[in-house]
């Protein structure tokens, strides 16, 4: 095995690979010489570019340089990477800081560069019950303008957990966000509701006719996917035009999936966790239900997602860069087709990472709700 370097920035390729499977017992983990290109040899960097966020949520590309980033409490900053430029241009106030929720994810819209619209999904309050919401605004000459709610989910209760969000578009221009479970687990198979569910919108908030349920009475006509948990992460393939999903699992059992129209992904029906403290939540599969490409048990507890693309890093285009919270670390996992041929995690017990982004050229960037800083991931050939 290679020598690990230990600056508290710096970390050489020293992965563990996970065999095929849909388990990550200690059984499945071999060390690895860290060479993810078998002709190459590189260290990753992490270099702060961002510093001073409180809980940074979603994080998404103005350009090369600029983000805009969601934070928990409710602020939206306009980040100038490598600069002292992190400024709050926004206050979303309809986002209830409650448990696991506030502001959540932040996403442009296609068109971002003729019509400025960006999206928002937010806790939102109501008598003491909470639910996901989804906004639109406007972004222009560095300031946020036009906020209005687009929708908000039948998924109110008093729990301040399984919010989901996440939002991504998709090829021809359609919305997807996810709601959790919201505590209510049982109701994650009860599609007259949006909890547990992923939803999929036009991009003015209403409901595009060739969605799988719509005028099913017994389905709310905005379902795309139901039987959700909590996804932290949602993501367009590059190549297959999917979207993408991971999910918390309870005690073990987060998932990937491919979100297929219609479909019913199961919880608390099946899973591959199992009970806080022990016992069986149903099965690990049964017919009728979609099974997860790949399960982290234990939890990493996944947040963020992001398709790798370009050179920036030998063998890892078309990857997907992962944070997570309970695990620490950068995940990155490669697919061949929809079989995982290995897991590679990176800056293990450096600090929860609660999201990842990739810039227009390909360099990647993860964002540390512990410290509050982005950084950006650099490749130093050895």
């Amino acid at each position: 095995m290679k020598k690990i370097s230990l600056p508290i920035l710096e970390v050489s390729l020293c992965v563990i690979l996970f065999v095929l499977g849909c388990s990550s017992d200690d059984s499945n983990v071999d060390d690895h010489n860290g060479d993810v290109d078998e002709n190459s040899d590189y260290t990753l960097k992490k270099v702060p570019v961002a510093s001073g966020l409180i809980q940074p949520w979603g994080m998404v590309f103005l350009n090369e340089s600029e983000l805009l980033v969601s934070e928990k409490n409710g602020g939206v900053r306009h980040v100038v990477l490598g600069s002292d430029q992190n400024t709050e241009i926004y206050k979303v106030d309809a986002a209830a800081e409650q448990g696991q929720g506030g502001l959540l994810d932040v996403a442009l819209h296609p068109d971002f560069e003729l019509n400025g619209k960006v999206y928002f999904t937010y806790t939102k309050e109501n008598a003491g019950e909470f639910t996901t919401a989804l906004a639109q605004a406007v972004f222009a000459d560095k300031q946020i303008t036009d906020f209005r709610e687009l929708f908000e989910s039948d998924a109110y209760t008093s729990s301040g957990t399984h919010f989901g969000s996440r939002l991504v578009f998709d090829e021809a221009g359609y919305l997807y966000f996810s709601v959790g479970d919201r505590g209510s687990r049982d109701d994650a198979q009860n599609a007259s509701n949006h909890i547990g569910c992923v939803i999929r919108l036009h991009d003015d908030g209403s409901v595009p006719a060739d969605n799988p349920f719509v005028n099913d009475p017994d389905y709310r006509d905005e379902i795309w996917s139901y039987g959700h948990r909590n996804i932290q992460g949602l993501a367009l393939h590059p190549e297959t035009g999917e979207i993408w999903s991971h999910e918390h699992g309870p005690q073990g059992g987060d998932e990937v999936n491919v979100l297929q129209k219609g479909e019913n992904y199961g919880w608390p029906e099946v899973s591959y966790g199992e009970e806080y403290g022990g016992g069986t939540i149903g099965d690990t599969a049964r017919d009728g239900f979609v099974d997860p490409l790949h399960v982290w048990t234990p939890s990493i507890a996944p947040c963020g997602m992001s398709f790798m693309h370009g050179e920036s890093y030998p063998g890892l285009n078309n990857a997907i860069a992962i944070g997570a919270l309970a695990g620490q670390h950068v995940n990155i996992t490669l697919f061949s087709g929809e079989s995982l041929s290995r897991e590679i995690r990176f800056f293990e017990g450096e600090g929860r990472v609660r999201n990842t982004a990739v810039s227009p050229s390909g360099i990647l960037y993860i964002a540390d709700e512990s410290s509050g800083e982005i950084y950006r991931i650099d490749v130093i050939v050895e």
